[in-house]
């Protein structure tokens, strides 16, 4: 009785394809022909999500993104709009029919998640722009969705995570290879880098955070190669990756990308000892109070060099710590000021999500203002992943996202302690040391509302997860989990 019903169907669905096909043609109108291959789509997202979340893996580093495409928006063609869909009908899936997990939910990173996006809702209401806001928050809703929630089920097979970051890693490779190439056109200048990897990463951070995140990839994979049995070719391929990332990033010239990795590389010791996660904060916090104890020395120091960007690896590097002459890093203090400036003046609700690149100019200090500095403020956001949500969405914003970041780190150590899984061991310090490099780039930048990096922070947050519900035994799926997203 089913096939005959599926029979059924497939003739009307023809007939009625047919007539509207002839309706369109007598009217001059074929964007008809459109509906097959929306159909499709539809069916591969109702049917084969898993399918779609990695072909989303492979498109987003070669999507392009386009600034202004009228009102005001922007977006990233071909990934975005795929986003969209994927949030929707899946969302609509999984409320008809009841198949996702709840214990996902319950799960102290997914809790985070949800106090922060409700937080940011909330914000919606109290925001000094609630359009800005509410186009902001549904980017970042989506987002979640798709890459975090949608991404945990994916992840529900071991083998999909894998290749999720190879996905990502084989279109990010054709487009280091291709910036690499027209960089070397001209020269690897640094004023060339700025604009080299475009059209697909629109500023060179992104283009640095993206490829630095998986170095540490790399490292594990190496390490590791012995008990995963890996091939002499894969050796060799994961080399000639890692030679070519690092090159993209040294001539990227973006100093939080190589701050970022020699931070997460640096993160070895720590997991090498076990240490956990509240040992280590420990350490941190003692460290900040050394710093603060000392800190008019080091600020001292910090104003006598006076050694500005420029060309060059030793010059660059050093102009990292001048903060009295280098226009970038004194507007960096100069975002940085503003974002604290906003913060004071409404420290629980913020500015509203989305609105700090249109209200800071007020709030600029004419002691840290630069030749880059503008009276409208209409130059970016506030070069901070953590300044940006404390004024835009106050303590309550702000404090969210370290309890999601310490959580995912805290469940990351907990499993990659325990767990005698090779291949869960290679994935879960890849993604930990490479979300530990991309927050240490945070504190200089802000991208992680970006199409290129959200895949990236909330997927491994996702493969943190998922490790931990489903994998942390053996590498291999919990028996009572065994329907795929399929």
């Amino acid at each position: 009785m089913g096939e005959i019903l599926k029979i059924r169907w497939f003739y009307t669905i023809g007939v009625l394809f047919i007539f509207l096909t002839a309706y369109g043609v007598y009217n001059d109108d074929y964007s008809i022909h459109v509906l097959p291959l929306i159909l499709v789509f539809a069916y591969l997202v109702l049917f084969k999500l898993d399918a779609v979340l990695l072909l989303l893996s492979f498109i987003v580093p070669l999507a392009i993104e386009f600034d202004d495409i009228g009102m005001g928006l922007g977006i990233s063609l071909p990934d975005e709009p795929i986003v969209m869909v994927v949030m929707f009908l899946s969302v609509l899936r999984f409320i008809i029919d009841g198949s996702y997990d709840v214990k996902v939910f319950r799960h102290p990173v997914s809790f985070w998640i949800l106090v922060n996006i409700g937080w940011y809702i909330v914000t919606i209401f109290t925001s000094e722009l609630p359009i800005v806001s509410f186009k902001f928050v549904l980017s970042r809703f989506w987002f979640i969705v798709v890459y975090y929630f949608l991404g945990v089920m994916l992840f529900r097979k071991l083998s999909n995570i894998h290749k999720y970051l190879w996905l990502y890693i084989a279109s990010l490779s054709i487009v280091v290879a291709y910036t690499l190439y027209m960089h070397s056109l001209l020269g690897f200048t640094q004023e060339s880098s700025y604009y080299i990897s475009m059209p697909f990463y629109r500023a060179h951070g992104i283009y640095a955070a993206a490829i630095s995140f998986f170095i540490p990839l790399f490292f594990a994979y190496l390490f590791y190669s012995r008990k995963l049995k890996l091939s002499v070719i894969t050796i060799l391929l994961v080399l000639f990756l890692l030679v070519m990332f690092f090159t993209g990033v040294f001539y990227s010239y973006t100093r939080a990308a190589w701050l970022s990795i020699a931070v997460a590389l640096g993160m070895i010791l720590p997991l090498a000892l076990k240490l956990k996660l509240k040992t280590q904060l420990i350490i941190l916090f003692f460290g900040v109070m050394f710093f603060l104890a000392f800190q008019d020395q080091v600020f001292y120091a910090l104003s006598k060099n006076k050694q500005d960007s420029g060309e060059g690896f030793g010059k660059h590097l050093q102009s990292a710590s001048n903060i009295r002459t280098d226009a970038s890093n004194i507007e960096r203090i100069n975002r940085w000021v503003s974002a604290i400036n906003m913060w004071k003046e409404r420290p629980i609700m913020g500015f509203g999500p989305g609105t700090y690149v249109f209200c800071y100019a007020p709030y600029q200090e004419a002691r840290y203002r630069t030749l880059i500095s503008t009276n409208f403020g209409n130059q970016g956001n506030s070069h901070s992943e953590f300044l940006n949500p404390l004024s835009e969405t106050g303590l309550i914003g702000l404090g969210s996202l370290i309890m999601i970041i310490l959580s995912g780190l805290n469940t990351a150590f907990n499993v990659f302690y325990k767990t005698k899984s090779a291949k869960v061991k290679v994935v879960l310090i890849g993604v930990t040391l490479g979300l530990i490099g991309y927050f240490t780039h945070g504190f200089l930048n802000h991208y992680s509302e970006t199409t290129k990096i959200a895949p990236l922070v909330w997927g491994s947050f996702s493969i943190i997860v998922a490790i931990d519900l489903y994998h942390k035994n053996n590498g291999e799926l919990d028996e009572h989990v065994t329907e795929e997203m399929s």
